[in-house]
């Protein structure tokens, strides 16, 4: 009879405590690829990287074939930002001039002074050194927007990259949130998009989204007119985590998505 009860107690709260999940959502986001689009907004020092190609020896140093079989290495990019690892590319199987065309899914931010280090491995031979090494602070000189840029590794192998101007993306930068019937609770931004630079955290409360309150519409609506506030230019009407309400207006620049 206990057992049974405290398993009834159990069922219980476990229900309680999924009512209380909200169910989340986000909002939509686009990348524009329009040459010349507006800047506003954008991080300084934020590249759009792009890992174009490479090319090694047809032998590791010391004339060592690149694995037992005698094939061709295995390669994949690494990319560091002050010793911290950021991306990695997909591997490109035996070739000595593999091509990847493969562009970072964020822009990578890097300032001045920022440690950056390139690095080309055989998929192979993971404990031993990369096929070869780039390090500098900030970009490799020879890097212009437009440019695809070939950097000398350690190790005489050649990696060929590009950093552009940042890509843009339409849209408010609320990455998630949560729908809980008479408003829609923050939990993620961008800081480089109309949201961020409005000043909206996470913990914050839509209460508005124009002149209609979250409680008057749909929840599908509510998502829509969200994901569109920032282009429809209405302000939103927030509640804050202490209690606090304003209204904030948001400037119609883009997202940037920023690594």
């Amino acid at each position: 009879m206990f057992r049974t009860a405290a398993l009834l107690a159990l069922v219980v709260s476990l229900t309680s405590l999924a009512g209380c999940v909200y169910p989340r959502r986000a909002t939509s986001l686009s990348a524009i690829s329009a040459p010349g689009a507006s800047t506003l907004g954008a991080p300084e020092h934020a590249y759009r990287v792009t890992i174009v190609s490479a090319q090694t020896g047809a032998t590791r140093r010391g004339a060592l074939a690149w694995d037992d079989g005698g094939g061709l290495p295995d390669c994949f990019v690494r990319i560091y930002r002050d010793d911290e690892l950021v991306f990695e590319s997909r591997t490109i199987e035996n070739s000595a001039r593999p091509e990847w065309n493969e562009t970072l899914p964020r822009n990578l931010e890097i300032v001045s002074g920022t440690r950056l280090r390139l690095e080309v491995w055989d998929a192979d031979t993971l404990s031993a050194d990369p096929v070869g090494i780039w390090r500098g602070e900030g970009l490799p000189m020879n890097a212009e927007p437009g440019v695809a840029a070939r950097i000398l590794l350690e190790g005489e192998s050649w990696l060929t990259m590009r950093f552009d101007d940042p890509r843009p993306h339409r849209g408010i930068g609320i990455r998630s949130f949560e729908l809980r019937g008479s408003s829609l609770g923050v939990v993620e931004v961008e800081p480089h998009s109309p949201a961020g630079r409005a000043g909206i955290v996470a913990g914050d409360a839509i209460l508005a989204i124009g002149s209609r309150t979250v409680a008057s519409i749909a929840e599908n609506e509510a998502v829509t007119a969200l994901s569109l506030a920032a282009d429809r230019g209405e302000p939103l009407r927030i509640r804050t985590a202490n209690g606090s309400e304003r209204v904030v207006e948001l400037d119609r620049g883009f997202t940037w998505l920023v690594m």
